[in-house]
């Protein structure tokens, strides 16, 4: 497909429940660059679970994001969207050769990995490696009622969907070099593999969930929800420290898992949850030594999303599962320099430290700390960058 630098592309529009992210790229030649970014809170209720209660405010709310971004300005109606994590499904199965083709016998396939019957679902299949007993598939799948919802509340919008996306396959292709076009692209649209990148598990760590995506090798192998989320950590400062909400959260991001900050009052609180999610990732990662141990080891475990900035939070995880684990990069594919978009990304936080505890006489009232919000645009990037990344558009 030949790109060229008058070509608009589609917005990526990332709608959780908690909050609206865009992103809208062009390309020109070889360079890819940010032409519009947006991000927006929603309030509680209207989006609940991943299921719309509250179309026009929703509505009102993407208008708004897209209408008045927060860099830049959008020129597109054209949306591919994401649907939420928690409805959706995508793993790498095993499938025994037989006289049937394929296309006969995958919906009887999926049925047996997805607790719904195939005539509930809109599902894709890829076949990623063929063995010679069997073919190695990525599925993906989302019920049929959310796939309505969504596409009928952006029609409602105004707005001309290409195509609904499952959240990891959106966050992989912002995040790993072996997405871009020469290696390969993922599920609904792929090109041919060439060699075999790194095995990665990717943490997606949100307001409103967590989400664990372990791919090896160019492709998703599995995803795990994990029982941690921003808005959980937040909640526990709340209540521990008699905080309002605002300092519960201006806290859990200034002082971590830093022990010299608060006199480790925060650690101590965020212990246990980081414990569960740790011991959660270990299970995680048995299960893909038991059943994919042939890939090799995990290299590395990329941190996105709100919560992934928490102070010491990737040295926690890399000393618990002796794996490298650092912050991930949403720009892997952007063509921008260092220090464009810094005043848009970066976000100051301060605290006065003795709304929470007692100090000595030498503690400072006040501190404060800026912080990177680049990776919380993940999914909205790589929403952004399908069309430039796959030739054809498939619809789920």
């Amino acid at each position: 497909m030949l790109l060229t630098r008058n070509q608009t592309y589609p917005i990526g529009l990332d709608i959780s429940n908690l909050s609206i992210k865009l992103a809208q790229l062009n390309r020109g030649k070889d360079k890819i660059k940010i032409q519009a970014l947006s991000k927006s809170s929603l309030p509680k209720g209207i989006i609940e679970n991943g299921e719309i209660k509250n179309q026009a405010e929703l509505i009102k709310a993407i208008k708004k994001s897209i209408d008045v971004p927060l860099y830049g300005k959008t020129s597109s109606e054209e949306v591919v969207a994401c649907l939420p994590e928690s409805k959706t499904f995508i793993k790498l199965i095993g499938v025994l050769k037989s006289p049937n083709s394929l296309a006969d016998i995958m919906a009887g396939e999926i049925e047996k990995h997805v607790p719904l019957t195939a005539n509930e679902l809109f599902y894709d299949w890829q076949v990623i490696e063929e063995l010679p007993d069997k073919y190695l598939i990525l599925i993906g799948a989302a019920p049929k009622n959310i796939v309505s919802q969504y596409a009928s509340m952006l029609d409602a919008a105004n707005l001309t969907l290409i195509a609904l996306e499952i959240e990891p396959v959106a966050i992989a292709r912002c995040l790993l070099k072996e997405e871009a076009p020469k290696s390969k692209s993922l599920i609904f649209g792929a090109k041919s593999n060439t060699e075999p990148g790194l095995n990665y598990g990717i943490l997606d760590i949100g307001a409103d969930h967590t989400c664990l995506t372990v791919y090896s090798k160019n492709t998703i192998l599995f995803t795990v929800s994990l029982p941690i989320s921003g808005e959980e950590i937040t909640s526990k400062i709340k209540q521990a420290l008699n905080l309002t909400k605002d300092q519960a959260e201006k806290a859990k991001i200034i002082c971590g898992l830093d022990e010299t900050k608060a006199n480790g009052v925060i650690k101590e609180i965020l212990g246990d949850t980081i414990k569960k999610m740790t011991s959660k990732i270990k299970d995680a990662f048995r299960y893909y030594q038991n059943y994919f141990g042939q890939r090799g080891p995990i290299n590395q475990i990329l941190l996105c999303g709100g919560g992934a900035n928490i102070i010491n939070l990737a040295r926690n995880i890399s000393e618990e599962l002796s794996v490298e684990v650092k912050l991930a990069n949403a720009l892997t594919h952007i063509n921008e320099t260092k220090d464009k978009f810094a005043n848009y990304f970066m976000e100051k936080h301060t605290l006065n430290m003795n709304l929470m505890v007692k100090f000595d006489k030498k503690s400072e009232d006040n501190i404060s700390l800026k912080q990177n919000s680049a990776s919380t645009y993940s999914t909205a990037i790589g929403l952004a960058l399908r069309r430039i990344f796959i030739d054809k558009i498939y619809f789920i």
